[in-house]
């Protein structure tokens, strides 16, 4: 199934399947991918802590579109200060194996799995210190009220950070090319990271930045296209779908050629939310 081709392609078998930071990543070492998708969930949750206001003790953070729910398992373990991490997500299977891993880690109490849409989140009002979304918001209806619920739920001082592909303007490339290629990878509202900034700001957040990743996410498609190469070339002894390996090999050699002509960006937006209304 898919989970198991992304274990295997972008998680070194792991769980933790997001693109990676490749500062200081060997890329020809064994497990390398998964160590660069480990980074870049350290990565995010450095920054968005460092620019926490709401002052000492425990620290409570939701994880918007949680998938698996890796990243919050992972920094759990490495924070004890984060008294409670809520994964919210949409995807059943998906919160089926996010509740039973952090039940077999033992980290049931610290550790919440919801089933619901970050669009409109069942999360209270100024409960959170940090919002966090890695990979996840491509998806969104609209983006702009994603961001509304994550400030929503953010208390006063609190902090935002989220990272995804978002629309590219290379020279060249024309709104068709962009339109088809966010209708083929089921985006419905695709914004640039400008349109991304300005639609956070709308919602109430300051200090909005945009950090161009784009040279990571172009080394994560090379690394995805050369094991998919070697799964094939291994005879696929994991028992992957073939037609889906196939139909990948072909979509990274795309997605390595649209990162070169400007077709999409890929990056972190960060934000805080002001400690009075």
């Amino acid at each position: 199934n898919k989970i198991e081709f992304y274990k295997q392609v972008m998680g070194d078998g792991t769980a933790n399947i997001h693109f990676g930071k490749w500062d200081n990543v060997d890329l020809e070492t064994e497990g390398a991918y998964g160590k660069a998708s480990e980074q870049m969930t350290d990565y995010m949750f450095d920054l968005v802590s460092g620019l926490c206001e709401c002052g000492e003790g425990d620290f409570k953070y939701v994880d918007l579109g949680s998938g698996t729910g890796a990243a919050a398992l992972r920094l759990v373990k490495m924070h004890p200060h984060i008294k409670h991490a809520t994964c919210l997500n949409l995807c059943d299977e998906q919160n089926a194996l996010a509740t039973k891993e952090a039940a077999d880690a033992g980290l049931t109490s610290r550790i919440e799995v919801i089933t619901g849409t970050y669009e409109d989140a069942p999360l209270e009002d100024n409960t959170y210190d940090a919002c966090f979304s890695q990979d996840a918001f491509v998806h969104a209806f609209e983006k702009k009220q994603a961001f509304k619920e994550a400030f929503r739920v953010t208390k006063p001082g609190g902090a935002f950070v989220w990272c995804d592909l978002m629309c590219g303007s290379g020279e060249g490339v024309s709104d068709e090319e962009l339109q088809t290629f966010a209708a083929t990878n089921m985006v419905n509202d695709w914004l640039s990271p400008e349109e991304n900034v300005a639609a956070c700001e709308a919602v109430g957040w300051k200090d909005v930045k945009f950090v161009d990743l784009t040279a990571d996410i172009r080394i994560s498609f090379q690394l995805m296209l050369k094991k998919v190469e070697k799964i094939l070339a291994d005879g696929n002894p994991a028992g992957i779908d073939e037609k889906l390996l196939t139909s990948y090999k072909t979509n990274l050699g795309n997605r390595i050629t649209q990162v070169d002509r400007g077709v999409f960006k890929w990056g972190v937006v960060h934000a805080k939310k002001p400690t009075a209304n």
